[in-house]
C-alpha cells in the first residue's frame, strides 16, 4: 500500500487529478472555514454586545430611580411619593438582576456591580432617615456615581469602534444628566431652607465645571447626527431659564456666610444695634423644578435616541456578520460544487480522450495491422483517432495517426516484398522441381539398361535422393503459398497412401507399414497427405536410433474419422518442448509467417494439415519414443466397399497403370529365367523398384 502511494506515476488519471486539486481545494476550504468561523465569532460577539445593550438599558432605570429618590428627599414632598418611587426603583433593580443573570459579564463589571449592591443595601436605612437632607443627597450621589462607573465599564466592553463611540457618548449624556439632576436636588434643598450652604455652592460650581468637561467629551465622541440632536434639544427657553436660575443661586449669599448689618443712630442718643439676615433665594421652587425638569426631559430624548442607535447598530452588525457568514458558506459550497464540476468535466474529457487513443491503438495493434500483415493487402487510407482538439491530446492523436500511416505504409511495402519473395521461391521451386523430374526420368532410363547389379543399386540410391529433393522442392512450394504440380485424379486406397509416404523418405527400409483399413483418400487430398506423412516419417527416422523401426498404421475411429499413427522408438520429447512443437503446428495452420527453427518440416505439416482441416498433434513420453497422430475427416477418407476385384488384388493387375491416365491392359508376365543373368537381375530390380514405389504416379507435369 505504501509503495503504491509512493509510486505516484502509476496512479490512475482520476487519482492524479484529485491529488492536483486537493491542495488548492483544501487551502480554499481552510480559508473559507476560517473566514466563516471569524464571521460567526464576530456575530457571537455582537450577540454578546446586544446582551450588554440590554444590561445597560436595564441599568439606566435603576440610575433614574435613585436620582428620583434623591430629588424627592430634596423637595421634602412626603413619604407617600417616596415609597412609590422606592417601589419603582426596586422593580428596576429586579429587572437589572434578571438581565445580568442572562449575560456573561467581565470580572471588572461584576466587581463594580458587587460594590453597587453593597451600597444599595444601605438605602433602606437611608430612606428612613430623611432629616439630614445634605447627607442624604451626598449618599445618593455617591451611589449614582457608582452606578455610572458600572455604566462606564460596560461601555468600555464594546470592542467595535462604532458601538464604542455610541456607548461612551451615551455614558457621557447620562453623566451630564446626572450633573443636572444633582444641581436640581441641591438647589431644591436650598430653596427648602431659603438659602444654600457654602459647601453646596462649592459643589454646584464643581458640578457645573464637570458638566462642561463631560459635555466636551461627548462632543469629541458623538457623531454629527448625535451632536445635531443634542444641540436641538438644548436650545429651548427652559434651558436658558435653568442657566439663569442656577447663576442666581450661585451668586446669592449663603446662609452660613458672615452676617453684615447697618448701625443707625439718632440724635437723641438712643440707638439699636440690628444685624440684617440674608434674603431668601429669589427663585420659585416651581420655576426651578420646571426648568430643570425640562433639561432632564431633553436629556431623556438624547438618551433614548442614543440607546436606540446603540441597539440598532448592534443588531445591524450582528445581522451583517451573520449574513456574511451565510454568504461565505454559500460561496464556499458553490466553489466546491464548481471545482468538483470542473474537475469532473475535465477529468471525463481527459479519460474519454485517453480511452479513444487506447481503443484506436489497440484496434490498430490487434486487428487492422495484423489483418494487413496476414492478407498482404488493404487500403492505405487510415481512420483518424476520434480526438479533434488542438491541445496536447489532439497532438498525441495526430502523432499516433502519423505513426499509423507509417506503419500501414511499412506493412504494405513488407507485404509486397513478401509477395515478391514468395514468387521468387515459387519460381525457383518450380525450376528446381522440373530439373529433378528430368533427373528422375534420366535415372529411370539408366536403370532400364544397366546390367551391373552394384551400379543399379547405386542408381536406386540416387533415385531416392532425387525423390527427397523433389519433396523438399514441394515443401518450398508449400511454404511459399503455392500449389504443387503432383495431383491425383481419382481416390487412392489408404494403404497405398501410407506406402507412398514411406517411399518418399531416404530411410524407407526402416518403415513398417501396417495394414490399413479399407478406405480411400480423395484425389486432391492424397498428394498433400502423402507429403504430410512423409515429413512425419522423415522426422521419426531422423530422431530415433538407426537400428529401430518406425511404424505407420491407420484405424477408423468414432465418426468414421481416420486416425494415422506414426510411432518411433526414440528418446521422446520433454513436455515443455512438446507443448512448443504442438503450438508451432497450430501457428503454422493459422498462417503465421515462417520462423527460422530446426523443425521446418513441422511447419510444412501444419500448413498442409490446415489446408484440409486435418488435425496433427504429437504425443510423447520421456524415453519411450514419439507418437504423431493425424486425424483425417471422414469426408476426406471415406470407407471403400468390399468387392471381389479388391480382394484378388486390383492394384497388382494395374501395376504399370498411371493414376493420372487411363489404365492400359497389362501383357503377360515374362517367364522366369532359369539362371541369374544381367537381364534377369535388371528385371528383378525393376520389379523391386516398382513394388517399393507402388502408389506413386508414373507421369507428372513439369512447369
Amino acid at each position: 500500500m505504501f509503495n503504491a502511494l509512493v509510486n505516484w506515476r502509476n496512479w490512475r488519471l482520476p487519482v492524479k487529478l484529485a491529488a492536483v486539486l486537493i491542495v488548492p481545494v483544501a487551502i480554499a476550504v481552510g480559508a473559507g472555514v476560517l473566514q466563516i468561523q471569524s464571521h460567526m465569532e464576530r456575530a457571537e460577539s455582537y450577540a454578546a454586545l446586544q446582551r450588554l445593550v440590554k444590561v445597560r438599558a436595564a441599568l439606566i432605570p435603576v440610575i433614574e430611580g435613585v436620582q428620583a429618590e434623591r430629588r424627592i428627599i430634596a423637595e421634602g414632598v412626603g413619604p407617600q411619593i417616596l415609597s412609590e418611587q422606592v417601589k419603582r426603583t426596586d422593580d428596576a433593580r429586579t429587572a437589572l438582576r434578571a438581565q445580568i443573570a442572562k449575560t456573561s459579564l467581565s470580572e471588572v463589571v461584576m466587581a463594580r456591580m458587587n460594590d453597587v449592591q453593597g451600597k444599595i443595601g444601605g438605602l433602606a436605612a437611608l430612606r428612613e432617615q430623611t432629616g439630614d437632607v445634605p447627607a442624604a443627597i451626598k449618599t445618593y450621589t455617591e451611589l449614582t456615581e457608582s452606578l455610572l462607573d458600572v455604566d462606564e465599564v460596560l461601555a468600555s466592553d464594546f470592542g467595535d469602534a462604532a458601538l464604542f463611540r455610541t456607548a461612551m457618548g451615551l455614558h457621557h449624556v447620562v453623566h451630564v444628566q446626572e450633573e443636572v439632576l444633582y444641581q436640581q436636588a441641591v438647589v431644591l434643598s436650598g430653596l427648602t431652607r431659603g438659602q444654600l450652604l457654602t459647601a453646596e455652592v462649592r459643589s454646584l460650581v464643581e458640578s457645573n465645571v464637570k458638566l462642561g468637561y463631560i459635555a466636551g467629551e461627548f462632543a469629541a465622541l458623538a457623531t454629527p447626527e448625535q451632536l445635531k440632536a443634542y444641540g436641538v434639544n438644548f436650545n429651548s427657553p427652559d434651558i436658558e431659564a435653568h442657566r439663569k436660575m442656577l447663576a442666581t443661586a450661585l451668586l446669592h449669599p449663603t446662609s452660613d456666610a458672615p452676617s453684615t448689618g447697618n448701625n443707625t443712630g439718632n440724635n437723641t442718643g438712643n440707638g439699636n444695634n440690628n444685624s440684617a439676615r440674608p434674603k431668601p433665594l429669589p427663585i420659585a421652587a416651581s420655576d426651578w423644578s420646571k426648568a430643570s425638569g425640562a433639561v432632564v426631559t431633553s436629556f431623556d430624548g438624547v438618551v433614548d435616541g442614543m440607546e436606540r442607535d446603540l441597539r440598532d447598530t448592534a443588531n445591524r452588525l450582528r445581522d451583517e456578520t451573520s449574513d456574511a457568514a451565510g454568504t461565505a458558506s454559500a460561496a464556499l459550497f458553490a466553489s466546491l460544487i464548481l471545482a468538483g464540476t470542473i474537475g469532473f468535466v475535465v477529468g471525463r474529457y481527459l479519460l474519454r480522450s485517453l480511452n479513444a487513443l487506447r481503443r484506436s491503438a489497440l484496434e490498430v495493434a490487434w486487428h487492422k495491422l495484423p489483418e494487413m500483415v496476414a492478407t498482404g493487402h488493404g487500403s492505405r487510407e487510415i481512420e483518424p483517432v476520434p480526438v479533434d482538439t488542438t491541445e496536447e491530446f489532439g497532438q498525441v492523436a495526430r502523432a499516433f495517426d502519423a505513426v499509423h500511416q507509417q506503419a500501414v505504409q511499412s506493412v504494405t511495402e513488407q507485404a509486397a516484398m513478401r509477395a515478391n519473395m514468395r514468387n521468387i521461391f515459387v519460381n525457383l521451386s518450380r525450376r528446381s522441381q522440373s530439373l529433378v523430374e528430368r533427373q528422375l526420368k534420366l535415372m529411370e532410363e539408366l536403370e532400364k539398361y544397366e546390367e551391373d547389379p552394384d551400379q543399379l543399386a547405386n542408381l536406386f540410391k540416387l533415385d531416392h535422393l532425387a525423390t527427397r529433393m523433389r519433396r523438399n522442392n514441394e515443401n518450398l512450394m508449400v511454404l511459399s503459398g503455392g500449389d504443387v504440380a503432383r495431383r491425383f485424379t481419382r481416390p487412392i486406397p489408404l494403404t497405398d497412401v501410407l506406402r507412398a509416404a514411406a517411399a518418399e523418405i531416404e530411410q524407407y527400409q526402416r518403415v513398417m507399414v501396417h495394414t490399413a483399413p479399407n478406405a480411400e483418400v480423395v484425389g486432391y487430398v492424397a498428394s498433400d497427405l502423402v507429403r504430410l506423412l512423409a515429413e512425419l516419417l522423415d522426422n521419426a527416422t531422423a530422431f530415433s536410433p538407426p537400428h529401430t523401426q518406425v511404424s505407420i498404421s491407420a484405424s477408423i475411429e468414432a465418426g468414421d474419422i481416420v486416425q494415422i499413427d506414426v510411432v518411433d522408438l526414440g528418446i521422446g520429447i520433454d513436455p515443455e518442448a512438446l507443448e512448443a512443437v504442438n503450438h508451432r503446428l497450430e501457428a503454422a495452420g493459422e498462417g503465421v509467417d515462417v520462423q527460422v527453427f530446426r523443425e521446418m518440416g513441422l511447419f510444412v505439416v501444419g500448413r498442409l494439415a490446415a489446408r484440409h482441416q486435418i488435425v496433427v498433434r504429437l504425443d510423447a513420453q520421456q524415453g519411450k519414443g514419439t507418437r504423431a497422430i493425424v486425424l483425417v475427416p471422414a469426408e476426406l477418407a471415406p470407407r471403400r466397399e468390399e468387392s471381389w476385384e479388391s480382394f484378388r488384388g486390383e492394384a497388382v493387375e494395374q501395376q504399370q497403370a498411371s493414376w493420372f491416365e487411363t489404365p492400359k491392359a497389362a501383357g503377360p508376365p515374362p517367364p522366369a529365367p532359369v539362371r541369374q543373368t544381367p537381364e534377369s537381375a535388371r528385371g528383378f530390380l525393376n520389379a523391386f523398384q516398382r513394388g517399393v514405389q507402388r502408389g506413386l504416379p508414373d507421369h507428372q507435369e513439369s512447369r
